[in-house]
């Protein structure tokens, strides 16, 4: 009897070790449950219940991808703005079909439903039962302690056989908790407000050149997206019907809403950029798009889709050597899925799409030195802010003279009447903390080697800038961010039927992105493409008449949202680290686009 007992637990241990060893374990514990104590664990998930999932496969030709990329958005190569199809850019990266066909076969014969192949990344539902076998894991149910939401997520490890793992990079939607709230810069403000300086599009109208003549779009294809992460929340129609009227502007109707949309609980972030983006590009296509998951996912999905719109403003972001902590990298580490990220980026600006990122709002020591107390890493970046494939974009404020009166002004808008707007002849500066509720982001990425786009630029700002931060504090051979700036402070949304005042690059991203679909607009309309990927044409735009650019050559971000630092980088004459090129001069770049435009 021992005998057998015996051969049976050998027997046991051996199916157990056969098992172990025909799998690759991709995760070894859900960090994410130890970092979310508001999320309680309950009762094993129903195995019936459906979970959502995207395997990310492993990319080809990703030389090839960059290559493309680079020609086709650079204004000297006879390939600028001649753009690629969904089916010609996914035939540079999909794997390989017997690759796809392996990984669907196995997720098909465990019964899960392929809802997308998109060559190189798969999109899945399952019931609870399913996902455990494909991954040999366990899903449990988890309820937030004050919303009283509920999720399923899995626990413990996760795997894959080995011959599907070797072609899998990355999975999501198994372990990620939402991530909290965004930080909202909205304070509410009252007539009698003794700040001075409140900005409205008409502010921004006249300080950055939009003529009033120049600022409706006239092209049915001409459109702007406001990107919102991690479920946000979304804006109220009745708010932006209001906060145009009082700003004498035409009714705006946001023409496509993707993704979770709860108009009955709008938020700041949102607000802001759906009454920004849509009041600088008027009668331009709104898009407002949401996902529930991070930079990726976002990616993915519109990679996908088809309409998308031409100019995407994002005004999120998260260190980049810390985006394993906002997501799940399935096994990646940081720079690995920055660098999976990048490629979608890519793919995107390879449809003729411009691609804005806020540069952060807690100076050069970012969101991983917000108080000042790191003295190993005092300066930190942000993705997507900091990606060579995107166009960052700083903030800026107006500072009032110490004698600054309140000035009538008959073209102003109804709002100014009964709110002190800003002057736009007062001096514009980096937008920074106390005076400011935040520090705009600039430094230097951590992953990315500088662009040969920006060379130029950003060697004469290493070799001529004074008060540079210690050399081993930042890697001053890599991509430098920002590329432009624009006001960032004391911006006047309506909110829930209130008036209130935000501050951020959140204001400022939105702001460029309207610009960009005006440029857009006259392109389409003149039987050109789309800009898609403006860094180059910023940066040589700058190179011919530096005066395109609005120099920004006072102040610095040393400080974050809370306190002032002893690292950070100052504006300077040129590109700094703080407000890139500058401020644009619209009608001047409108001028120089019309006479470089992209391919017909």
């Amino acid at each position: 009897m021992k005998l057998l007992l015996l051969a049976l637990a050998i027997a046991a241990l051996s199916l157990a070790r056969a098992h172990i060893s025909t799998r690759t374990v991709l995760q070894h514990e859900n960090e994410f449950v130890a970092r979310n104590p508001e999320w309680v664990q309950g009762s094993r998930a129903d195995p019936s219940e459906r979970v959502n999932f995207r395997l990310y496969l492993k990319q080809q030709n990703l030389d090839i991808l960059s290559a493309e990329f680079d020609q086709r958005s650079n204004p000297r190569s006879p390939h600028y703005g001649h753009w690629l199809s969904i089916d010609e850019i996914r035939d540079i990266v999909s794997a390989p079909k017997k690759t796809r066909a392996l990984v669907v076969e196995f997720l098909s014969h465990h019964g899960v439903e392929v809802i997308v192949d998109g060559g190189d990344v798969i999109k899945c539902t399952a019931s609870v039962r399913a996902a455990e076998a494909v991954f040999d894991t366990t899903f449990v149910e988890f309820t937030h302690s004050a919303k009283n939401t509920r999720i399923l997520r899995q626990i413990g490890s996760y795997s894959l056989p080995i011959r599907v793992a070797e072609h899998v990079q990355l999975i999501s939607g198994l372990s990620a908790f939402p991530a909290p709230p965004k930080k909202s810069h909205f304070r509410d403000v009252t007539p009698d407000d003794n700040q001075n300086g409140k900005v409205v599009p008409y502010t921004i109208d006249t300080l950055y050149g939009i003529p009033s003549e120049g600022n409706v779009a006239l092209n049915a294809n001409s459109s702007v997206c406001l990107a919102e992460f991690q479920n946000d929340r979304s804006f109220a129609a009745s708010d932006l019907t209001y906060f145009d009227s009082q700003n004498d502007l035409p009714a705006t109707t946001v023409a496509h809403i993707v993704g979770p949309y709860q108009p009955s609980i709008p938020d700041a972030e949102a607000t802001l950029d759906v009454q920004y983006g849509s009041s600088i590009a008027i009668n331009a296509s709104v898009w407002y798009w949401t996902v529930d998951g991070w930079m990726l996912e976002f990616a993915q999905d519109f990679f996908e889709a088809d309409p998308v719109p031409f100019v995407v403003s994002m005004s999120w972001g998260w260190p980049e050597d810390q985006q394993c902590q906002i997501t799940s990298c399935g096994g990646l580490t940081s720079q690995e899925y920055v660098e999976r990220t990048n490629a979608e980026w890519q793919k995107i600006g390879l449809r003729g799409v411009t691609l804005l990122a806020s540069s952060g709002d807690q100076g050069a020591p970012g969101d991983s030195n917000p108080y000042c107390t790191s003295t190993q890493e005092p300066l930190s970046t942000i993705f997507p802010g900091a990606s060579p494939f995107v166009t960052s974009v700083g903030a800026t404020m107006l500072v009032p003279p110490s004698d600054a009166e309140r000035t009538e002004d008959g073209a102003a808008p109804p709002i100014c009447s009964s709110y002190d707007c800003a002057d736009p002849t007062w001096p514009e500066q980096v937008c920074s903390f106390p005076d400011a509720l935040i520090t705009t982001g600039g430094g230097f990425s951590d992953y990315s080697p500088r662009p040969s786009w920006q060379d130029k630029e950003v060697s004469a700002y290493l070799s001529g800038a004074t008060g540079l931060p210690p050399s081993q504090y930042f890697n001053s051979s890599n991509r430098g961010f920002p590329d432009i700036s624009a006001l960032g402070h004391n911006y006047l949304i309506y909110l829930n039927s209130r008036w209130g005042i935000v501050d951020g690059t959140s204001c400022s991203s939105p702001v460029i992105g309207g610009m960009v679909a005006l440029w857009n607009d006259w392109l389409l309309n003149n039987g050109y493409s789309t800009l898609g990927f403006i860094n180059p044409l910023l940066y040589q735009m700058y190179e011919a008449d530096n005066t395109n650019f609005k120099d920004i050559t006072a102040g610095n971000n040393k400080c974050t949202e809370a306190k002032c630092c002893q690292y950070g980088f100052s504006a300077s004459t040129g590109w700094d680290a703080a407000t890139g090129l500058g401020a644009p001069v619209y009608s001047k770049m409108m001028t120089y686009i019309q006479n470089n435009p992209p391919g017909k």
